[in-house]
C-alpha cells in the first residue's frame, strides 16, 4: 500500500434502510467494497483512522449497528444475528455491489460469519478478530460460558453498571480496549451501557454461528488474533474457530482492538490477510 500520510478522512455519509432501522453508514475510496464491522461498542468511529489508508486499495465501509450511535430503529429489541447480517447485506446492495469483503472485530464478526453462512452469495472473503465465542472453549475455559450468565443476571438485578464491573472483573484481569470492541468503554454515556446489557450482551456471549455451514459455503475466511491478547479466552477462540472451519489462522501486532491501538500496522495486516485469502 502507498504511503500513509496522503490520504485525510473525508468519507460520503449516508443511510441505508432494513427492516425497521435506519442505518448510518459512511465510506470512502474506490475499488472492491471492503465493509468494517463493529463490535460490542455498536459504533464504527473506532475505524476512522484506519479509514483513508485503506481507502487507496479499497471502497472502504462502516457503520454504526441498528440501535448504535446515530443508526436508529423503530422499537429496541434482542439483537437478532440474522437480522444483522441482512442489514450489512443492504448496505453492500446500497454500495451498488454484488460482493463485499468482511472485516469483523470482536462480537462484530459474528455478523461476518452469519453473512458467510446466510449470504455467501455476497461475500468475497472474511477476516475476523478475536470473536469471543465461548462455547467452542475448550473444556478449561468452558466456565467463561456461566460467567456470561451471571454477568446477565447481575445486569437484570442491579443494572448496567454492576453487570460492567461484574463482567471485567470475570476477565481475571484482562480488560477489553475501550470504545469500538468493547465489549464497551466503561465510561460511555449510561444510555450505551444499558442498551447493550439489555438488548445485545447475551446474545454476543452466548451465540454461535454455524461454524460447519461456514466452512461448507465456500468462502475464504481467516481468523486472527492480537499477540498481545495470548492466553486470553478471545484468542484462544480464535484458535478454536480456526480449526473447526479448517481456514488460515493469523497472528497480527497488538491485542484486542489493533485499529485502536496502532492503525497503520492494523491496516497492513488487514491488507494482507485479504490478498492471502483472494491469492
Amino acid at each position: 500500500m502507498s504511503s500513509p500520510t496522503s490520504q485525510s478522512f473525508e468519507p460520503t455519509y449516508s443511510s441505508v434502510h432494513n427492516e425497521g432501522a435506519v442505518l448510518r453508514v459512511w465510506s470512502q475510496g474506490n475499488g472492491p467494497l471492503l465493509i468494517l464491522i463493529p463490535g460490542g461498542g455498536g459504533t464504527g468511529e473506532g475505524f476512522n483512522k484506519s479509514i483513508p489508508l485503506l481507502s487507496k486499495s479499497y471502497m472502504v465501509v462502516t457503520y454504526d449497528r441498528r440501535g448504535n450511535g446515530k443508526s436508529t430503529v423503530a422499537k429496541p429489541r434482542i439483537l437478532n444475528p440474522m437480522e444483522s447480517a441482512r442489514d450489512i447485506v443492504a448496505i453492500i446492495k446500497a454500495m451498488g455491489c454484488a460482493k463485499a469483503s468482511l472485516f469483523g472485530t470482536s462480537s462484530g464478526g459474528i455478523f461476518a460469519l452469519q453473512v458467510a453462512q446466510s449470504y455467501p452469495e455476497y461475500v468475497e472473503n472474511v477476516v475476523v478478530h478475536e470473536i469471543p465465542i465461548v462455547s467452542i472453549l475448550p473444556e478449561e475455559h468452558i466456565h467463561r460460558v456461566d460467567s456470561a450468565y451471571e454477568v446477565f443476571q447481575t445486569y437484570l438485578e442491579k443494572g448496567a453498571e454492576a453487570a460492567l464491573r461484574v463482567f471485567r472483573a470475570s476477565l481475571s484481569g484482562k480488560t477489553p480496549e475501550p470504545a469500538l470492541d468493547g465489549p464497551v468503554d466503561p465510561n460511555a454515556p449510561p444510555h450505551r451501557l444499558e442498551y447493550f446489557f439489555r438488548y445485545e450482551f447475551i446474545v454476543f456471549m452466548t451465540y454461535t454461528p454455524n461454524l460447519s455451514r461456514v466452512k461448507a459455503c465456500g468462502v475464504p475466511v481467516a481468523t486472527a488474533e492480537g499477540i498481545g491478547s495470548k492466553g486470553v479466552f478471545h484468542a484462544i477462540s480464535a484458535q478454536v474457530q480456526s480449526e473447526m472451519m479448517d481456514c488460515r489462522h493469523v497472528v497480527w501486532s497488538g491485542a484486542h482492538a489493533p485499529f485502536l491501538e496502532d492503525p497503520e500496522r492494523f491496516v497492513e495486516e488487514l491488507h494482507g490477510t485479504i490478498q492471502m485469502l483472494q491469492a
